[in-house]
């Protein structure tokens, strides 16, 4: 059974691009996927200049109307926040890169199923 997906269209539809930690303008590193659901949240991340005011209204609108996508994203930034104030941003580094590795080598095994497929 041959599949219409080949292994070009699966890696362009994975959108690792979409994962990628990036400085902003208010020097923050925030993921696109990150700026999307906080936009989607009615939440200008560009109007902040640290995390922890960032945090403090994600999670008054995380207890007032819970979404799971911005959870994901609080807990993210969470995460970030924890390693910049323990000044163990080498642990975080070194762990975000072998999850980046993880996935990608996920997303590349799903996406040669459906290329042998």
């Amino acid at each position: 059974m041959k599949s219409d997906i080949n292994f070009n269209d699966a890696v362009d539809f994975s959108n690792q691009d979409s994962l990628l930690l990036k400085r902003r303008e208010n020097r923050m590193l925030l993921s696109d996927y990150q700026v999307m659901v906080l936009k989607n949240n009615g939440i200008d991340y560009k109007k902040y200049s640290n995390f922890h005011d960032l945090l403090f209204d994600v999670e008054e609108i995380l207890f007032n109307d819970y979404d799971d996508e911005l959870d994901l994203v609080s807990g993210q930034i969470q995460e970030m926040v924890y390693y910049s104030d323990t000044k163990k941003w080498d642990t975080f580094y070194i762990s975000l890169f072998f999850i980046s590795l993880y996935c990608l080598g996920y997303l590349l095994s799903v996406s040669c199923i459906f290329w042998i497929r």
